[in-house]
């Protein structure tokens, strides 16, 4: 059976300290220590909790998550976001404390210990490196006497040779995408290109697949691109052509101008992708709902085999000797029914022979009767189950009749598009081709110099078209390849996801691997046997903290034993009700009770979340830092400032504290 990627291990944070960081107003200098379990930054709104996260990840990594970059590829990630980086803390960090603002951070990686200090200003730069191995407890290497940037670039080979990663890059990649959740509230779930990557790295045999899987999307993009190119280059040929052929043949000129000829493919060709979107997505709710319908099909079947097997027993049993109608009459009337004797011994015999294992006239042994004082209360819990599963039956019927007339619908519409699309086509192939006759004919010789061009355009499109498909081959290929490594690892990985998100959502879920031809890979939830493929299908808090127990799941099936990876969550606790706040929390402890680590952020309020998972962790389990303590408090929050010191107080009591 093929083994997924090797376990990394990954950094646990030991201290954080920063300098003349100068958002904090009453605490500048600001330091905290990181015991194992969970660390949560408790402040009031607007106070600088999501920033300090951001330089926590600034020191690890160089880089600030850029919300406005779309991801493409981790090494463009990485590249192109430093810019955006060196310039995040300008406005937080006051002129006159630029300089010398900056973040040290103490973690661990497996046996070795570092001590990192970055400027804020300085994404390729490291201002001090310390890096320990607690085996030996000398330092790796001295970087007392290198550059900043040297020293950058000695840190990060260290760094992904000790975790056990690829690159650099990837290890970025993964600190922003997995191992944090930030204000961006970016989901796995519901972001393809990313959660491909994720899963290549995550359950990939090879430790580059990612880099692979990376490598050609990107190649397959920029063929595309160079298709687009070149078609958009042979379109702007074709249009001089056809003015050429106007001012010649002025009698017999297009009946329709380029631009209109290109803004009606343009329509043409929108209409039919949202067309085929729109079918692709009922057909997959049509194959879920069949399958839906096949399981609650069997379940049924299974509980009617289960009420009859009761039933029978029940209303076959052979009833005990004493209740013969025979034996008592003879009881009852004190006399033999058989023989008419009424001695007392004679009634003392058959009072006998009525409890003996064999019959009293041909002594044959008798049946023992079975006990089946349960099975009236079983067939009752069992009828309810059928009553349930018919419903639920005659739920996904309903849905499978609707689903099927819009499917219907969808093709029908869809293919009405296709037809009108491709005899726009038809029109300009007859249009083109009556322009080469004409060419060949020779009329024009500015006309032959643009049909060479052309040729030649037609020619450079077909050979990056199929550079575009064999890279999709390829990447098919390792797609394959990757689903079958994560069947391998779907028994271990999938109830690690199952029993954080069931923790915090209260119902059956579960997750599995969507690999087509056609398709990003993705992970799919199911909730209660419903897949849920859009973002639209779940509740704004359901979306957010089933995404924070899948990168949770990810997490912990990634870790190595000995060095286990934490989470960054800046928590969206605002878009839970109170009953979900709780378990929310419960679900945090269900993960640090794992061993691993947690730094989080949340506002001091009377959210439940913060007092289940006080409750949960318990003060050896769990500490506060006080951010209230840091900065100025707003007039409002100054004026209330007793209601914080009672929310301190009843986490801090929740915690045994």
């Amino acid at each position: 059976m093929p083994q997924s990627s090797a376990k990394l291990k990954l950094p646990t944070i030991k201290k954080v300290s920063l300098r003349r960081f100068s958002l904090f107003v009453a605490n500048p200098n600001a330091e905290f220590s990181c015991k194992p379990g969970v660390l949560c930054l408790v402040g009031a709104n607007g106070i600088g909790k999501s920033t300090l996260l951001s330089a926590l990840n600034f020191c690890l990594t160089g880089v600030v998550s850029d919300p406005n970059r779309q991801f493409e590829s981790m090494d463009e990630y990485y590249k192109f976001t430093r810019a955006f980086s060196s310039n995040y803390f300008r406005g937080r960090i006051s002129g006159s404390d630029e300089d010398d603002a900056e973040i040290a951070v103490h973690f661990s990686v497996g046996n070795f210990d570092y001590e990192v200090c970055r400027g804020l200003f300085e994404p390729d730069e490291l201002r001090g490196l310390s890096i320990t191995d607690r085996t030996g407890l000398v330092p790796v290497t001295n970087t007392d006497e290198m550059p900043r940037s040297q020293r950058h670039k000695t840190y990060t080979t260290h760094l992904i040779q000790h975790i056990g990663l690829a690159s650099f890059e990837e290890f970025v990649f993964l600190q922003h995408f997995v191992f944090t959740f930030d204000e961006r509230r970016a989901t796995l779930f519901w972001s393809p290109r990313i959660i491909e990557r994720v899963l290549y790295r995550a359950f990939g045999m090879d430790p580059n697949m990612a880099k692979q899987a990376d490598v050609m999307r990107r190649e397959i993009q920029h063929a595309d691109s160079r298709v687009r190119n070149y078609q958009w280059e042979a379109t702007k040929m074709r249009k001089r052509v056809n003015e050429i052929r106007a001012q010649s043949h002025a009698a017999s000129g297009a009946k329709q101008t380029y631009e209109k000829l290109i803004g009606d493919h343009e329509a043409l060709s929108r209409e039919f992708d949202v067309d085929s979107k729109r079918l692709h997505e009922l057909e997959n709710a049509l194959r879920d709902s069949n399958v839906r319908l096949a399981d609650q099909s069997v379940r049924e079947t299974a509980l009617r085999d289960e009420y009859a097997r009761f039933f029978d027993r029940r209303f076959n049993q052979r009833p005990p000797l004493s209740l013969h109608p025979l034996i008592a009459q003879s009881i009852k009337q004190h006399v033999c029914g058989v023989c008419g004797n009424a001695t007392n011994k004679a009634l003392s015999m058959v009072a006998e022979k009525a409890e003996r294992p064999s019959c009293p006239l041909c002594d044959s042994a008798l049946q023992a009767s079975v006990k089946a004082e349960n099975d009236s209360g079983r067939l009752q819990e069992i009828d309810k189950d059928l009553t349930k599963t018919r419903n639920v039956i005659k739920d996904v019927h309903k849905s499978l009749e609707t689903l099927r007339i819009a499917e219907a619908a969808a093709r029908s519409r869809w293919e009405a598009t296709k037809e009108n699309l491709d005899e726009f086509d038809r029109e300009n192939g007859v249009t083109l081709e009556a322009l080469r006759r004409t060419l060949d004919q020779g009329r024009e010789g500015s006309i032959g110099d643009y049909r060479t061009q052309l040729a030649m355009l037609e020619k450079d499109k077909k050979t990056a078209y199929g550079q575009r498909e064999e890279f999709k081959k390829q990447l098919s290929t390792l797609q394959k390849d990757l689903e079958r490594h994560y069947l391998a690892v779907e028994k271990s990985f999938v109830p690690k996801f199952s029993g954080l998100a069931q923790r915090f959502l209260g119902m059956p879920l579960s997750v599995e691997m969507d690999a087509r031809a056609t398709d990003d890979l993705k992970l799919v939830v199911t909730v209660r046997g419903t897949t849920r493929r859009e973002e639209q299908h779940l509740s704004e808090s359901q979306r957010f903290f089933l995404d924070i127990a899948l990168r949770m799941a990810l997490t912990q099936h990634m870790s190595d034993p000995s060095s286990p990876g934490g989470m960054f969550i800046d928590t969206p606790e605002g878009s839970l009700d109170i009953a979900y706040e709780k378990r929310a929390g419960e679900m945090l402890a269900k993960f640090s009770a794992a061993g691993h680590q947690i730094i989080m952020t949340a506002n001091l309020n009377s959210s439940q979340m913060l007092l289940a998972l006080a409750k949960n962790c318990g003060s050896k389990g769990m500490q506060l830092c006080r951010m209230t303590d840091w900065a100025e408090l707003s007039e409002v929050q100054q004026e209330e400032e007793a209601l914080f010191d009672d929310a301190y107080r009843a986490i801090e009591q929740a915690m045994g504290n």
